[in-house]
């Protein structure tokens, strides 16, 4: 599965972030291995209303979604998710 194939199947995920009110700012996939895309990925999510709450409830909150919203295939392939604040950047 490539970056692009994991991308649109994270769409439901995004969208039920946002249906559940608390949409997501951007999110970008980056190589867990860096040129191995045959690895899985870290998911990069930035949202407003990460600032609002503590981290390891927006991790708690990004993960209920993910399971809620993916397949088992799909979540093998993310490695991890990194939450940004509406103070950083992502790299993509």
């Amino acid at each position: 599965m490539d970056r692009k194939q994991l991308k649109e199947l994270l769409q439901p995920f995004s969208k039920q972030c946002s249906e559940k009110g608390k949409p997501l700012t951007d999110m970008c996939l980056e190589e867990a291995f860096p040129g191995d895309s045959s690895t899985s990925y870290i998911v990069q999510v930035k949202a407003d209303w990460i600032d609002r709450m503590s981290l390891s409830d927006a991790i708690d909150f990004l993960f209920d979604i993910l399971w809620e919203t993916t397949d088992e295939e799909t979540r093998r392939k993310i490695f991890s998710i990194q939450v940004l604040d509406t103070k950083n950047t992502l790299p993509c």
